[in-house]
């Protein structure tokens, strides 16, 4: 039986027991929260990387919307600020654009709440093209008329020859003649060699044996590119056991600007040409670099068909081995084959050429040989011929010729144009202009011609016209204003003929020019199908503003005419005719019309 006594006893263990209970609920429900906060902490911090990712990836398209706003408005013409905004729910992206050498770098910065992202373009500014010379001629040389005049410097591969009264009021430079070898030379182009995209394939040699002991003045080379490569250099070298020696005889350079996406002959030029030995064997390197988004481009005949050479390749040209490739790289060579000489012109600056007669020069000349006139004048010269108070000039005999001058443009240059013109589609037969028009980009399959009465043809993009070009009674031809400080031009296969007051004009910005192109191979030398005096241009009155290029064939101006540039393959100035050259012309950029002057180099997300 349970007394007073006993209870008393017993309380103490049941409330040790209902504190145990207590401690045990309590340490349940601390592991619990510490469980459950356990689990929600990471998916609570997954749930805001997820929300993060989605804010950035927003970020990221909205930077690239903000780029290709910039990039379309470039590319068609459209004014473009340095400073743009883009909105977009509430959102914001900001595009920077700044001008850099040869084109222009977009940076847009876009935010989405906290998340930032950034993205870089870079755009380079169609071909840029250099005419450094009122005049430049290859190796048909100059003729000029009594009094015709050259207003500015001019670069000539071949002779100059003048009339009574022919002036060049710069320096007259007069290059030693060449000719193509076609012996030592790989023209069938059959597949693809790679140049420096990947280790060790990037330095890549061609061997071949010279035909006769003279010297090498000029290479070419058929080559394309895959994005925008730097200039490269070109190597001459001797042959070493079996591969190019570790020293070059010489070097030039390789324009990029020059050489496209699609297969071209690009010209290499020497300063100083080596003289190679007959019989002996040579190697013309291309020093590349590596680069897996900027490379060359070398096409190869795959199946050895020059059979006096042989092409290579290694890591560094002067440094480690060489490998044999399969097959023959493209190439052609050109040697000096006869001394060119100025002749019966007054040169109001410096003369070079390798033989001076019956010439007044009233700066210096230098020279191999020169005759007794000329060098009279040259100890004695006068202020009513030479237009300014003048000084004896230095003589400077024994000189070596002038290297061979590249032409500013390529035929990898022109082949492009002809895609791009071919890409805004065709017209087909004979496409006259008689009444007011804006054409372009456009291929006209017939001839072009501008004979109705003062009517005018605006350029929109570069035309392509397979046959000839007429212009004449006062038609014009302009670049549309949207080309800016950009020129615009006419590509033809045919000739072409200005007359009765035909004009010209640029976009109206300075520095905007018209070219008026011909790949035309009429050179004077009493060809078929070609314009009066057997040219490829043929020009009767003034034509400022207007680039006249011919490479293959040759222009002709009538007496009186004043033009503004002409680089022709050959050159013949009617009494009276003057060139007057356009300081303009040392930055002239040819797109391929508003919707193709700017080509992307890269794209890219920054920082």
């Amino acid at each position: 039986m349970l007394t007073t006594s006993n209870m008393r006893n017993k309380t103490p263990i049941l409330l040790n027991r209902g504190q145990a209970m207590m401690v045990a609920t309590i340490l349940f429900l601390v592991v619990s929260v510490t469980i459950i906060f356990g689990l929600v902490g990471p998916i609570l911090k997954q749930q805001k990387i997820t929300s993060n990712l989605v804010l950035s990836r927003q970020s990221y398209f909205l930077a690239e919307a903000g780029i290709e706003d910039v990039v379309y408005r470039l590319k068609t013409g459209r004014p473009v600020s340095a400073t743009e905004i883009l909105s977009l729910s509430g959102s914001t992206a900001t595009m920077v654009t700044t001008d850099t050498i040869g084109g222009k770098q977009i940076v847009a910065t876009a935010e989405v709440e906290s998340a930032v992202r950034k993205i870089e373009a870079n755009l380079t500014l169609g071909i840029g093209t250099i005419f450094h010379y009122g005049v430049q001629v290859g190796s048909g040389g100059v003729e000029m008329g009594e009094n015709s005049d050259i207003v500015g410097n001019i670069y000539s591969n071949g002779s100059i020859s003048g009339d009574n009264g022919a002036k060049i009021s710069g320096d007259a430079i007069v290059a030693g003649y060449i000719e193509e070898n076609l012996e030592a030379v790989s023209t069938s182009c059959l597949q693809d060699q790679i140049i420096g995209k990947t280790n060790p394939k990037i330095d890549f040699a061609q061997s071949f044996v010279a035909p006769s002991s003279d010297s090498l003045a000029k290479v070419s080379l058929y080559l394309k590119k895959v994005g925008n490569p730097s200039n490269r250099t070109v190597k001459i070298a001797t042959n070493n056991n079996g591969s190019p020696d570790d020293e070059s005889l010489v070097s030039g350079t390789l324009n990029k600007d020059l050489v496209t996406s699609s297969y071209g002959w690009v010209d290499i030029t020497f300063s100083s040409p080596p003289l190679l030995i007959a019989g002996n064997t040579y190697w013309i390197i291309l020093d590349a670099n590596q680069d897996s988004n900027k490379y060359w481009v070398w096409c190869n005949d795959s199946d050895s068909g020059y059979s006096g050479g042989i092409s290579k390749y290694s890591k560094d040209w002067d440094d480690d081995p060489w490998t044999q490739t399969t097959g023959d790289l493209n190439f052609k060579t050109y040697f000096g084959a006869d001394n060119s000489f100025l002749s019966g012109v007054t040169v109001q600056a410096d003369a070079h050429a390798n033989t001076i007669t019956n010439s007044k020069i009233c700066g210096d000349a230098y020279y191999e040989s020169i005759d007794a006139g000329s060098l009279d004048f040259l100890n004695n010269p006068t202020t009513q011929i030479c237009g300014v108070p003048t000084t004896d000039g230095t003589a400077y005999p024994n000189s070596p010729d002038p290297p061979v001058e590249n032409m500013p443009i390529s035929q990898g240059n022109i082949d492009q144009w002809k895609a791009d013109a071919q890409a805004g589609g065709t017209i087909a037969g004979n496409y006259s202009i008689t009444s007011n028009t804006s054409l372009g980009p456009k291929e006209i399959t017939g001839d072009l011609v501008m004979t109705s009465n003062n009517k005018t043809l605006t350029v929109t993009g570069t035309i392509y016209v397979h046959g000839n070009i007429d212009i004449s009674n006062g038609s014009t031809i302009r670049c549309n204003a949207s080309y800016g400080a950009n020129s615009c031009l006419i590509v033809a296969d045919g000739w072409i003929h200005t007359s009765n007051n035909g004009t010209f004009a640029g976009s109206g910005t300075t520095g905007s020019f018209i070219m008026l192109l011909t790949t035309l191979a009429c050179d004077g030398s009493f060809s078929t199908g070609c314009t009066h005096h057997d040219g490829a241009v043929d020009v009767h009155n003034n034509a400022t503003g207007v680039i006249f290029y011919a490479q293959n064939g040759k222009v002709n101006l009538h007496n009186g005419v004043n033009v503004t540039e002409v680089t022709a393959y050959k050159l013949a100035l009617d009494n009276n005719a003057t060139i007057t050259y356009d300081q303009g012309l040392m930055n002239t950029v040819f797109s391929s019309g508003p919707s193709g002057g700017f080509e992307i180099l890269d794209w890219k997300e920054i920082e």
